[in-house]
């Protein structure tokens, strides 16, 4: 699997292909064991050859980012700060930092789950409600004044 990360096309139809089941029964067989879909199995199977990567190798995070299979080398940073808690150019420069996903898989390995878009409505409520609540202050402020 780890040869065919690179390709921008693999996903989970060719995952699945590749162990000859079908997208759902990959699914079901992935998410009992992991827990996690197998998107996001992919993805952090890509995150975590980049770590590696990033450790013993001389290239530029972006060659690194595409040579796992990410075809934006944005989108490679956000997602290695959301599942390692810093950048990549960090891990690259301090490579005896340890990666410490949050979360557990099933069998103990250290896993950060990929958001949901729940979790992300949730920041962006409180974001509003904070920005809201700024404005009333202000307001307040400007009348009492």
């Amino acid at each position: 699997m780890l040869q065919k990360l690179s390709e921008d096309d693999f996903g989970v139809n060719v995952l699945a292909k590749e162990v000859r089941l079908s997208r759902s029964q990959l699914h079901r067989k992935l998410k009992s064991l992991t827990g996690k879909s197998a998107s996001c199995f992919i993805r952090e199977t890509r995150l975590l050859h980049a770590s590696e990567l990033l450790k013993e190798n001389n290239n530029t995070v972006s060659e690194i980012a595409y040579k796992v299979g990410f075809s934006s080398a944005s989108y490679f940073n956000k997602c290695f700060h959301d599942y390692f808690g810093h950048s990549p150019g960090a891990h690259k420069h301090f490579p005896n930092w340890q990666n410490k996903p949050e979360t557990e898989f099933k069998s103990g390995r250290r896993i950060k789950p990929c958001p949901n878009l729940y979790h992300r409505l949730n920041r962006h409520i409180w974001v509003i409600i904070v920005v809201i609540l700024l404005v009333i202050l202000l307001l307040f402020l400007w009348f009492w004044i």
